[in-house]
Formats: C-alpha cells, sequence, structure tokens
C-alpha cells in the first residue's frame, strides 16, 4: 500500500557545503536606510494630528462656503465635521503604523538575503515615486521618496546582487 502524497510542497534544503555568504555593506547600509524610512512615516503621525485643527477648519470653511452656493439652509454642524476628521485622521495613522511595521519586516527579510523582499520594497518605492509626481508632495514626502530611492540603488549594487544571488544558490528564496 502506497503513503498519500504530501499536499503541502517541502521547503528547499539548505546546501550547507556552500560557504554562508558575506553581507555587504551597500545590503546593511541599505536596511538601515528603510529602517530611516519607516522611522520617518512614524514622525508623521505627530504632524498629522497637529494638522487636525487646520484640516477641521478648512473643511468647514468649504462646505459652508458650498452651502452657500448650494443654497442649503443646514449645513454640516461643526461637530460633525470634527467627528468626521477625527476618523479620517485615525484611519491614516493606523495605516501609518501598519505602513513603517512593513517597511522594517521587508527590511529584515532583505537583509537576511531573500531575493523576493528586495522585490517587494523595490515595488514599493517605484509606487511611492510615480505617485509623488501625482500628490501635492511636500519636503516630507521628497525626503522619504529619495530616502527610498536610495536604499534602492544600494540593493541593486553589484555586490549587493552578488549576496542575493549566493543566498539564493544556498536555498533561501
Amino acid at each position: 500500500m502506497t503513503s498519500a502524497p504530501d499536499p503541502l510542497p517541502r521547503a528547499p534544503e539548505i546546501d550547507e557545503s556552500l560557504p554562508a555568504p558575506v553581507r555587504p555593506r551597500e545590503v546593511l547600509i541599505s536596511f538601515w536606510a528603510w529602517v530611516a524610512v519607516a522611522a520617518l512615516e512614524v514622525v508623521l503621525i505627530p504632524l498629522v494630528l497637529a494638522d487636525r485643527r487646520l484640516l477641521t477648519d478648512e473643511a468647514l470653511d468649504e462646505e459652508r462656503a458650498g452651502a452657500v452656493l448650494r443654497g442649503d439652509t443646514l449645513p454640516l454642524d461643526s461637530g460633525m465635521v470634527r467627528f468626521g476628521a477625527g476618523i479620517v485622521i485615525g484611519v491614516v495613522c493606523v495605516v501609518v503604523l501598519a505602513l513603517a511595521a512593513a517597511y522594517v519586516w521587508f527590511a529584515l527579510r532583505m537583509l537576511a538575503g531573500r531575493g523576493w523582499a528586495r522585490a517587494v520594497l523595490i515595488g514599493l518605492t517605484v509606487i511611492s515615486a510615480v505617485s509623488s509626481f501625482w500628490a501635492d508632495t511636500d519636503w516630507y514626502g521628497m525626503s522619504m521618496v529619495g530616502l527610498s530611492v536610495f536604499a534602492t540603488l544600494l540593493m541593486v549594487m553589484p555586490t549587493a546582487n552578488t549576496y542575493f544571488s549566493q543566498c539564493r544558490s544556498r536555498g533561501h528564496a
């Protein structure tokens, strides 16, 4: 009697006969640059919270102006606008924290030689760089994009490519 095949694929075996790859300085600097990008994301939260009053005041002004133009007799209450702005700001803060955690996690995987993490970080850099052209990006956003591009360039240097190739040949994906 034959046994049923295992439905889950097995993880590739690490070839211990090959020497452990030496992590180049570019990969280490790239890792710390990604950590800095995550830190800048977290610093963004107090900046968003500081702009809460400005955000709600602008929304109220626009609503009042729109209500006058539309001929509405009952524009939104200021409490409703502040409540809505609070929800939006809370969601933005949660998303920013999740992005910062994701940057650090992918950077740790990249530091360990995982090529897929390097590809994800490159993809995130492309998305942020392209979106910065469409969004009204200030100096803060451009500094994050610039740091991401710097970290990405370090990840694709020849010594970094050699490191990731060696990690792949040892069985690390």
